[in-house]
């Protein structure tokens, strides 16, 4: 041990005397700086091997957690350099030691915790970190590796506050990282995040949950957030970062989903709205690697934490249940909404409607009789209809057709614009717009009358009329200008959708008031569309299906209605 000390620490001390006397003269060329470096890491290496070695032939603990105990007090004195080469080479050396102890005993448990103590330490010099050149990779990558040898001897004794301080500097780590130079982040992570993120893996979760799911949100946005600030530096993508945090992410969430804290404290939360943002970005954002790319696995990375976690969140109460539940409807809007114009590429987007499709037909599955409930804002069933109303259009409408959604949809309703001989713009996915008119058509429809299933007809009631109106105001408009040419056909399939669907439909009793004088129980639907469905009638006289369609559903309203004798 005398020989530990008088022999390795006088090697170190000496070292470190040069090291402050180099970076003190004007004039030091970054080749001498560089030299003195690599010969601080020789020295470390061998200060490494020799303690490793005397941790067998030392029986008492003490004696060698005092030695180790001393020498940090060395390795610290590195940080004032500002240099992360050498930051480098002193957690090269305490992974080294530490590797090498089998029974966190044979050091001590002061030792280990002044250890995790000077570990922290490295991020209070960040600020001479500025006037080094020098890349930061190699540094940081050491610097994770040795808070995994640090943990797995003495997790322990770390409490929650000192795990949330040292993962908070790996999550430093990983945004002020530098761009690693002939590589890409996009497909595969850099060893940095990758080390990183084995170190959220690996630490228990038990009153850390908070914590970890609000960092893991904020690297699942990481691409977003990184580039939208004008540093001027060129960093990595975090895009193959962002899905494996979203993979973790779930983890977390799914593992404390009985733990009633996460969704008062704004943990589950932060989760939800870090996975609505790539959705959002879909089509607009374009670095997304290899399959799957970031909305994708946000929408498959939201579905399973909503899967495990809606029963409890249902429990909620007052503001929490309400921006869960805004966070959903979200999360809905962002599966059916796609922002693609005629610059998008068509080749992936057949695939990635019935992706959505798929996706959305989940969600809808799990939340929408929950959506129902009345301890939630009947604003927030509107504004989920709203959005299905927006998904479902099929052809674009003139300006000015479609009224204020969300004051007031049914205004004007009968107003028929100037016909028009040109095309709409259709739909980049039809498909989808099928699906959305489909679902607002059985929210609609009656079924139990349930207070769920009210609010939710309720809710969905004017978007259908409005919806199915736009069809048959197109026709009026334009088929008289036609001639003996046939209607385009996607615009007939699409009214011709509509008309079935109406004759098909029993709306729920509640969910569309009483008109004037009129009665009726499950056809209120068609009343409020009668005017249009006349003048329809009138202008196909000479198109015999879309004429028989409609003359359906006028016969409707002369069985179904009746006329109060007043």
């Amino acid at each position: 041990m005398i020989c530990l000390r008088s022999v390795l620490f006088g090697m170190v001390e000496a070292n470190l005397a040069i090291q402050n006397s180099i970076r003190s003269e004007p004039r030091v060329s970054k080749e001498d700086v560089a030299a003195w470096n690599d010969t601080t890491k020789t020295v470390l290496d061998s200060v490494s091997t020799l303690t490793s070695m005397y941790l067998d032939k030392v029986d008492d603990a003490s004696r060698l957690g005092d030695a180790w105990s001393d020498l940090l007090d060395y390795l610290r004195q590195y940080f004032l350099c500002g240099s992360h080469a050498l930051g480098s080479s002193v957690f090269i050396t305490i992974s080294s030691v530490f590797s090498r102890i089998e029974d966190r005993r044979a050091i001590g448990t002061s030792p280990l915790l002044k250890t995790a103590n000077i570990w922290k330490q490295y991020f209070d010099y960040r600020g001479d970190w500025k006037n080094s050149k020098e890349d930061n990779q190699d540094a940081f990558l050491a610097y994770a590796e040795a808070f995994k040898a640090i943990y797995r001897l003495a997790d322990a004794h770390l409490s929650p506050q000192d795990l949330t301080q040292m993962l908070g500097n790996l999550e430093a780590c990983v945004v002020d990282s530098d761009e690693v130079p002939y590589s890409s982040d996009v497909d595969r992570m850099t060893a940095v995040q990758t080390s990183v993120l084995d170190c959220f893996t690996t630490v228990r979760s038990e009153g850390l949950a908070e914590f970890l799911i609000q960092t893991l949100s904020r690297f699942a946005v990481l691409p977003y957030d990184a580039n939208s600030e004008p540093s001027g530096k060129h960093g990595p993508t975090f895009v193959a970062l962002s899905k494996a945090s979203m993979s973790l992410l779930q983890t977390v969430v799914v593992k404390h989903v009985t733990d009633e804290t996460i969704y008062t404290n704004g943990a589950f939360l932060s989760a939800m709205t870090s996975l609505v943002k790539p959705l959002h970005r879909k089509y607009v954002w374009q670095q997304e690697g290899k399959p799957p790319t970031i909305w994708q696995k946000a929408t498959i990375t939201a579905l399973a934490i909503l899967e495990a976690s809606l029963s409890e969140v249902n429990k909620l109460e007052g503001e929490s249940l309400r921006n869960a539940w805004e966070q959903i409807v979200n999360i809905a809007s962002g599966i059916t909404h796609a922002q693609i114009s005629a610059t998008t590429s068509q080749q992936p987007l057949s695939k990635d409607e019935n992706f959505d499709i798929d996706s959305f037909t989940r969600l809808r599955d799990l939340i929408t009789l929950s959506l129902g409930s009345p301890s939630l804002p009947d604003a927030l069933r509107r504004t989920y209809t709203r959005n299905l109303f927006e998904t479902s259009i099929v052809h674009e409408p003139s300006p000015g057709e479609i009224p204020d959604l969300e004051d007031s949809p049914l205004e004007d309703l009968y107003n028929v614009r100037l016909g028009r001989t040109d095309d709409p713009i259709r739909s980049f996915r039809p498909a989808m717009a099928y699906v959305s008119l489909s679902e607002l058509f059985s929210l609609v429809s009656s079924r139990d009358s349930s207070t769920e299933r009210v609010k939710l007809a309720q809710a969905a009631a004017p978007y259908l009329i409005l919806r199915a109106a736009l069809p048959l105001r197109m026709y009026i408009a334009d088929h008289p200008l036609r001639g003996r040419m046939p209607q385009p056909e996607s615009q007939r399939r699409e009214l011709l959708f509509v008309l079935n669907e109406l004759g098909k439909l029993e709306s729920e009793p509640a969910a569309i008031p009483d008109a004037p004088g009129v009665r009726s129980k499950h056809r209120k639907h068609l009343h409020r569309l009668y005017p249009l469905l006349i003048k329809a009638t009138r202008v196909a006289r000479n198109d015999g299906e879309v004429f028989e369609a409609l003359v359906v559903l006028t016969d409707m309203v002369g069985m179904e209605f009746g006329v109060l004798d007043d």
